[in-house]
This record gives structure tokens, C-alpha cells and sequence, in this order.
């Protein structure tokens, strides 16, 4: 049944995508994600599966659009940069750079979520560190302008601390992993590529966001610039269906071991990324739904940006976000029923 309403709405799409002929296609569509900083043309979360998995090439098929892929080893504000530069079109990367582009007149929109990721904070294994309380007067590294960021900050307000009870030190990923094994940093805020230092018995975790929930979680969305949006409206819809598909595949508990290897490809090691996971449903993690809690995560990290005098002023959120894309793959691939929406506090809503 979900294979005929799938053909029925390539037919339909087909139909429109005539009507978008005459705009004509983009010769190329480019993409931007997070990566690692290990130098690997590969990413994580959403976006690599479906390049892993060819689902949005497969929404591509029989036009003569062609797809790049780039993974940043600067992240967040790297992905700003390429996208003030016109080099991306589309790009999955965290809250607080989305937030402080959008806020800086970038012209993005947001299409869909790619999910949430765990935060962990990890120390020397000879130091007291026990909990965020205990990084007072500690030497701690994270990447600055990064979902990492602000995920750190966050932690520290929750334990009655502030950047004046720590020396934040801004490194990428591969220099916080060196600057804890050289002892140069106390502890490290960061992702699960951490733990390949606890496997190694050079440092232990005090931290991590998956024992307190999704609101403690990183998170962030796949945008898409202004112009390429207002241009090709058919072409972005057949990426937000592509992101769908690999969205609903992820959500296979069977696919679940493949998925991992897909994400080692980015230089995370396999054991971290199935750490990180354990336990959790990556249907529920990887929701592409623009709904009242993914709403509410963005107001929230709008005020705190501003609180922290990260941005000078708010977002209107209902211009920057465009949920017809994801509801219109949600109808098209007959995927209603599989993630329902949520209220404000991640609460699945009846009916």
C-alpha cells in the first residue's frame, strides 16, 4: 500500500515538476552538514543517510540535477560562512548557528529537523570531576558557536554557574581530543566522538544529556537559502521527501546496525556511535516533524541566545520556519501516522 501511494505521488509530482520546468532545474544541488574534524567527505545524523542510502538522488532520477555533499570541519559558523559565500544551498547544522546566522540576516529557512544529539562532557580521569558543579575554576574546551556551545551553557546555568567560574577555551573537535590526552584542558563538552577517549582510559564521563532527556539534548535543523527555495519549490520538495525517506528508514530497528557503519565513515569510531544510541528509538530521535515541541526548542534557544548576548535581537519564528515541506512528503509517502505531532513539551498529541 505505501509503495502505490509513493507511485501515485511521483505521478503527481511529476506533474508539477512540469510546471517547474519552465523555471527550469537547478544544474546542482549543494549541501552542507557538521562533520568531525577529521578531514572525511562524510557526515551524520539524517543528511548522511540519505546520502548513504541514495534517497535523495533516487527523488532525483531522470532530471539532470546533480548532488555535492561537503562536511565541515569548522561546523556551525563554517556552514554561515559557505552559505553568506553562496556556496550551499541546503545545510543540516546546529541550533545556535542557525540561530545567530538567521539573527545576522541570513537567508535561511528551515525545512525539517535532522534530530537531536547527545551531549557529553568528559574529564581527565585523575581530576574530581563528578558533575558540571565540579568544573569551577577548571580549564574547559568547546567549540564556540556550535548546538555544543550552547548545550555547555545551558548545563552551566542549570548547576548555578556562569563562563566567570570557568576558562573556556574554543577548539574543534581533533584539538579537544589532543588538549585533554596533553592535559592542556580539564574537560571537554562535546559529542560521542569523546568516549574514544574513554575507551582509551584518557578520560571519563560526568556528563551526558541522554541521561535527562531530549530538552537537554543538541539540536538542530536542515535549512535551505531563501533563493533556492523561492526558485525551485518542486526541486526542495523532492529533498525534503528524500530526507523523509531516510528519516522513516532510520527508524527501522533492523536498519539500526547499518546505519552505524554509515556514520563511521564521518571518523566517529563505531563503539562511541553505538554508545551514544543505546537505548534509545532512532525513529523517535530523527522526527523530521516541524511540530509545537521542535517550535518550542527553537523559542527557547532564541531567548537564551539573546540572554547570553549571543544575538542582539529575536526571530520571528513563523517566517523562518516552512512545515508544508515535511507535511507534503509526510502526505505523499503515506507517513502521517508514523511520527505523531507533539505539544510543547515533547508529549505525543491524541488523534
Amino acid at each position: 500500500m505505501r509503495f502505490i501511494r509513493y507511485a501515485a505521488a511521483v505521478v503527481v509530482s511529476g506533474l508539477v515538476a512540469a510546471g517547474a520546468q519552465a523555471q527550469g532545474w537547478p544544474e546542482q544541488v549543494r549541501f552542507g552538514g557538521f562533520g568531525q574534524g577529521f578531514g572525511k567527505p562524510y557526515g551524520l545524523a539524517v543528511l548522511a543517510i540519505a546520502q548513504g542510502k541514495g534517497f535523495i538522488a533516487d527523488e532525483f532520477k531522470g532530471t539532470p540535477v546533480k548532488l555535492s555533499f561537503e562536511y565541515f570541519t569548522g561546523t556551525g559558523p563554517a556552514i554561515n560562512e559557505a552559505i553568506a559565500n553562496k556556496r550551499l544551498d541546503f545545510a543540516q547544522y546546529g541550533s545556535l548557528p542557525n540561530i545567530v546566522g538567521r539573527a545576522n540576516g541570513l537567508p535561511t529557512r528551515i525545512v525539517t529537523s535532522y534530530g537531536y544529539t547527545t551531549i557529553f562532557g568528559v574529564a581527565r580521569p585523575d581530576l574530581p570531576v563528578k558533575s558540571f558543579k565540579d568544573l569551577k575554576g577548571r580549564r574547559v574546551a568547546v567549540a564556540k558557536g556550535t548546538v555544543l556551545h550552547w548545550a555547555f551553557l545551558k548545563a552551566l546555568e542549570g548547576n548555578g554557574l556562569t563562563l566567570r567560574d570557568v576558562t573556556l577555551l574554543d577548539l574543534a573537535t581533533a584539538d579537544q581530543l589532543a588538549a585533554l590526552t596533553a592535559g592542556s584542558v580539564d574537560a571537554v563538552i562535546g559529542s560521542s566522538v569523546l568516549l574514544s577517549l574513554r575507551d582509551k582510559g584518557l578520560a571519563k564521563v560526568f556528563y551526558s544529556s541522554h541521561d535527562i532527556g531530549p530538552k537537554a539534548a543538541g539540536f538542530g535543523a536542515i535549512t535551505v537559502t531563501e533563493s533556492f527555495e523561492q526558485r525551485y519549490p518542486e526541486a526542495t520538495q523532492r529533498v525534503v521527501r528524500g530526507l523523509v525517506r531516510a528519516a522513516e528508514w532510520l527508524g527501522h530497528e533492523e536498519n539500526r546496525e547499518e546505519a552505524l557503519q554509515i556514520w563511521t565513515r564521518s571518523g566517529v569510531p563505531y563503539q562511541a556511535l553505538r554508545d551514544e544510541y543505546a537505548g534509545v528509538a532512532l525513529k523517535d530521535i530523527f522526527n523530521p516533524r516541524i511540530d509545537a515541541f521542535f517550535v518550542s526548542q527553537y523559542r527557547d534557544a532564541v531567548a537564551f541566545s539573546q540572554e547570553q548576548k549571543l544575538i542582539r535581537s529575536g526571530i520571528d519564528l513563523q517566517q523562518w520556519f516552512l512545515p508544508r515541506y515535511v507535511d507534503q512528503a509526510l502526505d505523499q509517502l503515506g507517513l502521517q501516522g508514523t511520527w505523531p505531532r507533539r505539544d510543547a513539551n515533547g508529549k505525543p498529541l491524541e488523534g
